[in-house]
């Protein structure tokens, strides 16, 4: 049997919400996929809206539970499932890719996938986790998106859908399966993280400021050095990147 048990579905609003309904609804198990062939409501971080031509990305959300899984802090499932997605990217030979903190898929600067995990909590205790993942695959038109790209635009190639999303959720599969150390998962993270050691403009409080990139440290915070050689951490949402 699958580690993950698929339901395609032609449309839907958020794979995401639906997969918290189903969870309030106690009819979710480990494992559980979601995969629209048209998003209309997918959320990205910051309350953003993830725009998707219908039939031609993948759009879809999988549900872990965090008693069957080997997670020291939340912050460990983003670096696996970032992981899985860099490895997906390299085997189908998309070039120069990278991971913008804290959870975007780049390849040469322009941004291919999103991804929006939502952890969900009895009390103190974190219960289970759902990943929401929206990966461009063979749209070709982003409108005004300049940064936004596709795997079809960085190799000129037409990709089959269901063959990218079972080569990612084997990826996962990998990760989850080999119960690496999280101090592995992150370093290699690092290594994958863009403008890692170069100077960036990011925003905080509406003021712009340049930083160079340190890395990422195992509670998921972004390390920044300041133009004085002073060192700062920065959770999700207090900065945001100009670029």
């Amino acid at each position: 049997m699958s580690y993950f048990q698929i339901n395609k579905i032609d449309a839907i609003g958020s794979t995401n919400s639906a997969l918290k309904d189903s969870y309030q609804q106690g009819v979710l198990k480990h494992g559980d996929v979601l995969w629209a062939l048209d998003q209309t409501q997918g959320k990205g971080q910051r309350a953003a809206k993830w725009m998707s031509e219908p039939n031609k990305n993948l759009t879809f959300s999988l549900f872990v539970r965090h008693d069957e899984l080997s997670i020291l802090s939340p912050f460990q499932l983003n670096c696996l499932v970032a992981l899985s997605l860099i490895n997906t990217l390299k085997h189908f030979t998309i070039p120069a890719v990278t991971i913008k903190w804290p959870n975007d898929i780049l390849s040469e600067n322009k941004k291919l996938c999103g991804v929006l995990i939502e952890n969900l909590y009895r009390g103190a205790q974190l219960q289970a986790s759902i990943v929401g993942i929206g990966l461009n695959v063979n749209q070709e038109n982003f409108g005004e998106l300049s940064r936004a790209s596709s795997m079809r635009l960085c190799s000129g190639v037409q990709f089959d859908l269901k063959e990218v999303l079972d080569r990612l959720l084997a990826e996962i599969e990998k990760y989850i399966k080999q119960a690496a150390s999280y101090s592995i998962l992150l370093e290699q993270y690092n290594q994958a993280l863009f403008g890692r050691n170069e100077s960036r403009l990011f925003r905080k409080e509406n003021q712009d400021f340049n930083a160079t990139i340190v890395g990422v440290n195992q509670e998921g915070y972004l390390e920044l050095k300041d133009t004085k050689g002073v060192s700062s951490l920065h959770r999700l949402k207090e900065i945001e990147w100009v670029y």
